[in-house]
């Protein structure tokens, strides 16, 4: 069998290899991006619908709550103040559960995403600091559970390592969305940011 014969023979095998290198190899930045901003898009709105869906509960209980109250009573006020309270502090710990829950399907969602060349890093970054928000939120919300008063929610979180991982995953995603920009490519990401005092 010749040499030219046996290359032959081969080169369909060779050709194939080639093919299947050149399809496993990194996604384009544009594809890469296109895909991470739908991820984050979608995440966004999926919380924005969970704090509206919580403003309008929080509203409708609390309603429903003075309806069934008697304010002309001292004693009905005061157990009305005792029972908002606890329906604002259980409605909020709730948000930040289900929003816990959004934020794992982001980060299981981008996980599976390979970074091009030139982003890994970043990518890296965006993806360590999300997940030590997630590991962060369960402390937090049995923080919020525990609370006395709503009107803590803020100073509470503030004190936990929730308030300082979800700065740093907002500044991750600024920042790969930031190198994207300076090397010419356009990422729409939605780089999520903390819940305030009014879960919002």
């Amino acid at each position: 069998m010749t040499l030219r014969f046996r290359l032959q023979r081969r080169l369909p095998v060779i050709v194939g290899l080639v093919l299947l290198a050149a399809c496993s190899g990194a996604p384009s930045a544009e594809d890469y991006f296109g895909s991470i901003g739908e991820e984050t898009r979608a995440y966004a709105a999926t919380v924005d619908s969970l704090r509206q869906s919580y403003a309008t509960d929080l509203a409708d209980e609390l309603s429903s709550l003075a309806d069934r109250s008697d304010f002309t009573h001292t004693a009905a006020v005061d157990d009305y103040f005792v029972q908002a309270k606890e329906v604002a502090i259980v409605k909020t710990a709730d948000l930040l559960t289900d929003v816990g829950a959004e934020l794992r399907r982001l980060l299981d969602g981008l996980d599976e995403l390979e970074p091009p060349e030139g982003f890994v890093t970043e990518h890296q970054d965006t993806l360590a600091s999300g997940e030590a928000l997630a590991a962060a939120l369960p402390s937090s919300i049995e923080a919020v559970r525990n609370l006395d008063s709503i009107e803590q929610l803020q100073e509470t979180l503030e004190a936990t390592p929730y308030w300082v991982a979800a700065q740093r995953f907002g500044i991750a995603c600024e920042n790969l969305q930031t190198a994207a920009a300076t090397q010419g490519f356009e990422a729409d990401l939605q780089c999520p940011a903390g819940i305030d005092q009014d879960g919002r």
